[in-house]
């Protein structure tokens, strides 16, 4: 998660798509939390372990962990991401981008290299006064995951969007992130693009830590299933210039979503 000067918000066959919990992979690229000013140019190298468990829409329980690596680096107004995740899931289903396809396959332990994400964002202007800062983003799903794992798709997705940050006095600031995603097509699986949401809001409660409240998810990713939802809490601490703690829990807001996931991240600053 970071943020700042103007804060930077921060299976086969038919299935339920739910919102994966690759949330860590937008740790340092999607949610507030520290101001531009107290995060110079250079590199961010982030880890961040997580678990997720719930029903996703089906009737047995599925459990997810991640395991996300991301490197950023920014200059200027520029940030440039990449993240790959380690993931293990029990339960049957295709993990699919930000989802998961549920389906009548095998529920054992599957392991192995989640998809690349890869990320571009720029921020054209500062936040002043009830004008948002503007920050138009893209990126692309690198199919990295074994299909035949149900650990990917094995097809690219791609995504623009915007997000627009406030600032409510020098303590609150408010954002809002609206994307479109092009989801890779799978023959029987039915699914179809996608509308990104990500309304949230970040509090500075004391110096160098910032709370964040948001909800983030997509609509439906397959016909006649549902849009999926979860509201997060977060909590980040600036240690020093160089290290930031973060934690995170999350709760699942449709059926479809996790139930509950929680997350610790480490975060070096360079």
């Amino acid at each position: 998660m970071t943020t700042g000067a103007g804060v930077r918000a921060k299976g086969r066959g038919r299935g339920r798509g739910v919102l994966l919990p690759a949330l860590a992979a937008l740790a340092t690229a999607q949610w507030p939390v520290l101001v531009h000013a107290a995060s110079p140019a250079g590199f961010t190298i982030g880890l961040e372990p997580s678990y997720f468990t719930g029903r996703f829409g089906t009737r047995h329980t599925i459990h997810i962990y991640d395991l996300p690596l991301s490197i950023t680096y920014r200059h200027r107004n520029l940030r440039l991401r990449v993240e790959l995740p380690y993931i293990a899931v029990t339960g049957a289903g295709i993990v699919a981008g930000q989802s998961i396809i549920a389906s009548t396959g095998s529920g054992a332990v599957r392991s192995g290299p989640g998809d690349m994400w890869l990320k571009a964002e720029y921020r054209l202007d500062r936040a002043r006064g009830v004008r948002p800062s503007f920050e138009p983003y893209v990126k692309v799903k690198v199919p990295v995951a074994s299909y035949a794992k149900g650990l990917g798709t094995g097809r690219f997705d791609e995504e623009a969007g915007l997000r627009m940050v406030w600032r409510a006095g020098t303590r609150v600031f408010p954002y809002l992130q609206l994307g479109y995603r092009i989801v890779g097509r799978l023959p029987a699986l039915h699914l179809q693009n996608v509308v990104t949401f990500e309304p949230g809001v970040a509090v500075a409660v004391a110096p160098r830590q910032f709370l964040s409240v948001i909800v983030i998810g997509h609509t439906p990713i397959q016909k006649r299933r549902t849009a999926v939802a979860s509201a997060i809490l977060a909590y980040n601490l600036r240690m020093n210039f160089r290290w930031e703690l973060q934690v995170y829990a999350t709760r699942g807001l449709t059926s479809q979503s996790a139930a509950f996931g929680a997350g610790f991240g480490v975060m070096a600053h360079f």
